[in-house]
C-alpha cells in the first residue's frame, strides 16, 4: 500500500512542479503551484522537505523586504490593484484579439492579483506585532495542555 501512496504523491507532486514552471512563463501564480509541488513531495521525501523549507524562510525574507518601506508597500498594493482592474478588464472584454487574452488568462489575474493583496494585509500586520490567526490568539498564548477550541477563542 505504501508503494501505491508514494507512487501517488510523486506523480501529483511533480505534475504540480511542472505545471508551476509553465507558469512561470505563462499566466498563472507560478511560484505558488511550485511550493504546493513541493509540500506534496515532501510527505515522502526528505530533499523536497528540506527545498521547501529553504523556499518558506526565502518567502518570509521576500515579504519582509516588500513591506520594510512605505514606498514599496505601496508599489505592491499598486502594482496588485492594477493586475486586478486588468483582469477583469480582460472577463468583462473577450473579444479583444491579443495574445493570451481570454477570460482564462483574465480570471488567473485576477486571482493571482488577490492573492498577492492578502499576502501584503497579511504580512503588514505580522511585521507590525499583530495577530494573522482566524482564531484570534498567536502561538505564544495558546494554553500548552488540555486546550480546547473554546479555550483558544
Amino acid at each position: 500500500m505504501h508503494v501505491v501512496k508514494r507512487s501517488a504523491v510523486t506523480i501529483l507532486g511533480i505534475a504540480l512542479l511542472a505545471a508551476g514552471l509553465a507558469m512561470m512563463v505563462l499566466p498563472g501564480p507560478g511560484i505558488l503551484v511550485i511550493v504546493a509541488g513541493l509540500a506534496v513531495l515532501a510527505t515522502e521525501y526528505v530533499w523536497a522537505r528540506s527545498l521547501l523549507d529553504k523556499a518558506k524562510n526565502q518567502a518570509e525574507k521576500t515579504q519582509e523586504a516588500a513591506v520594510a518601506s512605505k514606498w514599496r508597500t505601496v508599489g505592491t498594493v499598486l502594482f496588485a490593484l492594477g493586475m486586478l482592474g486588468l483582469g477583469t478588464v480582460v472577463v468583462a472584454r473577450p473579444d479583444v484579439d491579443l495574445p493570451f487574452w481570454s477570460p482564462v488568462t483574465g480570471t488567473v489575474l485576477i486571482i493571482t492579483a488577490l492573492i498577492l493583496l492578502t499576502t501584503t494585509y497579511l504580512t503588514i500586520r505580522a511585521h507590525r506585532g499583530e495577530d494573522t490567526t482566524h482564531t484570534g490568539t498567536t502561538f505564544s498564548s495558546a494554553p500548552t495542555t488540555g486546550a480546547t477550541r473554546a479555550d483558544l477563542v
